[in-house]
């Protein structure tokens, strides 16, 4: 079996003898990480956030608000000041773009999250749409100027498979120089999943407890393999 991996979509083609066949139709191809703008939940991907401080599925709630006035969009749980903490977001374009303040910079395609000042997990789930084995690669990296502080994860179900913290600027070195004691953290397995089983990818405030300066970037890839 062959895999090819594009930048955003992972497309599966079996290879037999030196005869390429297309997988089967209920095979489907696979979003990597793109996050819809206009819709929540959109495909397998859900946006959401933890309505208390414990990282916990039953915690899970939708982000009902988008906003989409900058060139990275980003969901709140509602609208105004209130609900803007956690929230997830995403850039969109080909290049590393600046968040409007001028504070943080994201990569092409890069998923940004921020969980609340109250212990509030940003979160980001994943439904898996067939059983099969997964390469499940994880990058989160700091990419606040003033030095993102933060607890991140990555749950199966219920169960945590990942977690570590960041301490640092990891993110594009041309924005602000690599910093910090613990900049960016991998992770990176081979897996079994089972059709409807849910990936969590989560960030937290840190041991610091407080979510100043805490944008933390994430890039997923997920290849199915068998």
């Amino acid at each position: 079996m062959k895999t090819y991996l594009f930048p955003y979509i992972l497309m599966v083609v079996v290879v037999l003898d030196g005869c390429k066949v297309e997988p089967p139709k209920n095979i489907p191809t696979i979003m990597s990480s793109v996050l819809s703008f206009n819709a929540n939940p959109s495909g397998n991907w859900q946006v959401g956030y933890s309505v208390g401080n414990i990282l916990d599925p039953s915690q899970f709630a939708i982000c009902t608000s988008i906003d989409t006035s900058h060139v990275i969009g980003i969901w709140h749980p509602t609208n105004g000041q209130v609900g803007y903490y956690p929230y997830t977001g995403q850039n969109h374009t080909d290049s590393t773009r600046l968040d409007p303040t001028g504070s943080w910079a994201a990569r092409p395609g890069e998923i940004v999250m921020e969980g609340s000042n109250s212990g509030q997990y940003s979160m980001l789930r994943f439904t898996v749409p067939v059983t099969g084995k997964y390469r499940v690669k994880v990058i989160f990296e700091g990419v606040h100027f003033r030095i993102s502080t933060t607890d991140v994860h990555v749950l199966l179900n219920a169960q945590s498979l990942f977690a570590d913290s960041i301490n640092g600027y990891g993110g594009d070195s041309l924005f602000h120089a690599i910093q910090g004691i613990r900049p960016t953290t991998t992770y990176n397995d081979t897996i079994v999943l089972q059709q409807n089983d849910v990936l969590t990818f989560a960030v937290g405030y840190g041991p610091d407890k407080t979510n100043f300066n805490d944008t933390t970037g994430l890039l997923i890839y997920l290849e199915l393999i068998a």
